[in-house]
């Protein structure tokens, strides 16, 4: 071998060795700081970090053309990294006769501290005798080599799920991920760790340099920001259904988010409210819960109960968690806005803004006079007309029975709720009564409209309403849609009421798509006096089964009277159909909420569940569907 080539093997050697190199704890702070280097200027995100490991030996870099360089892109190495951990945690190479690893040389620099740092305890497992020291560190790797050269405490972050969403509770690395999140050492990447991801060599330097020492650290998590805060808390739901999926985000098609479970009852504090999601803590973390599957409940943990009565705000008011000006403040409500009434405490009205329960000072509302208003602009057309032996019950209080079929002329006198008038006949919204002697005109929405001679379903007037349609289908499996099935048995409830004397509208009677509002719009021009929305229903998991059926309360509303034939079409489903029992649940859907005619919307099944699934797309139990909703709504109109 000539001594050129000689010569260049050295160079080679030289600069492998230098590269990254390590100096020993007995180097001078003051030899060190002399180094710079050409590619850490002082704009560089890491520069005081990487000079202050300088500072302790733990860096030097590497000569290229004559220059030093740190190379701070470069993917850091299992090598390089248990080299800068042992220096940085103050302790030195070990010297031995053997490697421990087939893929290290002993009596090298790197074969000190690669078995120093495997003899502490910095790395967690090695392959088939290999440690693999040109391989390039994964950042899980990464959490748990600072955690252990640190010796960062571990206990409170076991057992309870991550910040990200891409590292799960029963990752292998969520408590090490946990541990240098908490100590303010990294913060992930927006909502995400990364955990099979590569570090750069500035990186690392960035987090040996938090991990040593406090200075460098990141803000620790602020509650209320990652780590709930429970000063922050909204309000407080109880869940409706068994196995709610717990998620770590608002993805309901990927099953590695779920981070636990909830059965019937479990009680959540609630942070936000983000679309159809709630925003819950759940073992000391944010999750999310699906907003259809959870009741709020009052600030002491009780269902909020029924509407006592109606109040106006008379200027902009806060609405508090709890029944004190001193409780965190939900919303700032307007002035002039409408809001329900279900408890008084100690000077506080409990109510209900946008589906979030809370409390107003009393004194900064007065009560509402609630006026019957019948539709503005309702299509005259020809307004079904109906007399005879027909009796009305009313379900508001103090309705008003006016001289004319209008809601401004004068008022006669009022009725109150339970009481039963004589109808003497129907023009369009506006029913002719007579009450103790005394004849008069209300809005008929206000009665619940009882044939005493003629049959039960005889010239009622019933709205059906097939949910989705047109280029909206619903919830699909493989070839059947939503939109399909609702149809099919809306069409065949419709026939089954007429052949009983109701009048039936049907929303759409074919695959088109009329908007919520459209919905709303249909019903009142066709003066409905009951309105049943037929849906599927559908989950990730396709263990979830059965029927529920919802109905809404908005200002206004007789409630009572949905809740009534609610129970009425769930039963009649759930016993003839031998579905599992859902219950009958309040939720403010739009077509449901924006009616002050008894108003229910029903859900099927679960297309997702293989057993309704085919029950839905059988023909014989399609029939039973539509005798059921049809028998619900005759046992509502029996009940007197």
């Amino acid at each position: 071998m000539n001594i050129k080539k000689i010569s260049l093997i050295l160079c080679v050697l030289f600069i492998s060795a230098s590269m990254f190199t390590i100096h020993s704890a007995s180097v001078s702070a003051a030899t060190n700081s002399n180094i710079t280097f050409e590619d850490v200027t002082k704009n560089h995100p890491a520069y005081e970090e990487i000079n202050y490991l300088v500072s302790l030996g733990v860096i030097q870099g590497y000569i290229v053309n004559g220059k030093r360089v740190f190379g701070p892109n470069n993917n850091v190495t299992r090598g390089q990294a248990a080299k800068m951990v042992v220096v940085a945690s103050g302790n030195k190479p070990l010297v031995v006769n053997k490697s421990s690893f087939s893929d290290v040389t002993v009596g090298t620099e790197m074969s000190g501290y690669i078995e120093r740092a495997v003899q502490l305890g910095f790395f967690d497992k090695n392959i088939k005798g290999e440690f693999l020291p040109n391989k390039a560190l994964s950042r899980g790797e990464m959490s748990y080599v600072l955690t252990k050269a640190f010796n960062l405490d571990t206990s409170e972050y076991e057992g309870i799920d991550s910040p990200f969403t891409d590292v799960g509770i029963t990752h292998e690395y969520v408590k090490y991920i946990n541990t240098i999140y908490y100590n303010g050492i990294t913060n992930g990447t927006g909502k995400t760790y990364l955990p099979n991801s590569t570090v750069t060599r500035s990186q690392f330097s960035l987090f040996v340099a938090r991990a040593k020492s406090e200075k460098y650290r990141l803000e620790l998590p602020v509650k209320g920001v990652t780590v709930p805060d429970t000063s922050q808390v909204i309000g407080l739901v109880k869940v409706t259904t068994d196995g709610l999926n717990i998620r770590k985000s608002t993805d309901s098609t990927s099953t590695t988010n779920i981070v636990g479970k909830v059965n019937t009852g479990g009680k959540l504090s609630v942070y936000a409210v983000e679309g159809n999601w709630l925003k819950v803590s759940y073992k000391g973390a944010y999750a999310y819960i699906f907003k259809q599957y959870a009741e709020f409940l009052d600030a002491d943990g009780n269902a909020l109960g029924a509407v006592e009565k109606e109040v106006t705000t008379k200027n902009a008011v806060n609405l508090y968690v709890k029944p004190t000006s001193s409780a965190k403040v939900i919303s700032t409500i307007k002035a002039n806005v409408k809001l329900p009434v279900y408890k008084t405490v100690g000077g506080y009205y409990l109510t209900q803004v946008n589906g979030l329960p809370g409390y107003v000072v009393a004194n900064s509302t007065t009560d509402t006079v609630e006026e019957e208003k019948p539709n503005p602009n309702p299509d005259p057309g020809t307004p079904p007309v109906t007399s005879g032996d027909v009796l009305g019950r009313v379900t508001v209080a103090n309705l008003n029975v006016r001289s004319q079929s209008n809601s401004t002329s004068a008022v006669l006198f009022k009725l109150n709720k339970g009481e039963y008038v004589q109808v003497n006949s129907i023009s369009g919204y506006w029913a002719e009564i007579t009450y103790n002697g005394q004849t008069g005109f209300v809005h008929k929405s206000y009665l619940k409209l009882l044939n005493q001679s003629a049959k039960p379903l005889q010239n009622r007037v019933i709205i059906l309403d097939p949910g989705h349609g047109g280029k909206d289908p619903g919830t699909v499996k493989g070839s059947v849609s939503e939109k399909s099935i609702t149809l099919k048995v809306s069409t065949q409830v419709k026939q089954l009421l007429e052949n009983a004397g109701a009048k039936v509208y049907m929303t759409r009677t074919g695959d088109t798509y009329p908007s919520l509002q459209d919905r709303v719009d249909f019903t009142q021009a066709n003066y409905g006096e009951i309105f049943v929305s037929v849906h599927v229903n559908s989950a990730a998991n396709s263990s979830a089964q059965g029927t529920e059926t919802y109905y809404a309360i908005s200002t206004g509303d007789m409630y009572q009277e949905d809740i009534d034939l609610a129970t009425f079409v769930n039963n009649q489903i759930v016993n003839n159909l031998n579905m599992k029992n859902r219950g009958v649940k309040q939720e403010q859907y739009y077509v449901i909420r924006n009616m002050v005619i008894p108003s229910i919307l029903v859900e099927l099944g679960f297309l997702t569940n293989t057993e309704d699934h085919n029950k839905m797309t059988n023909d014989q139990y399609v029939n039973l569907f539509a005798e059921s909703i049809y028998n619900g709504i005759l046992q509502y109109y029996k009940k007197q």
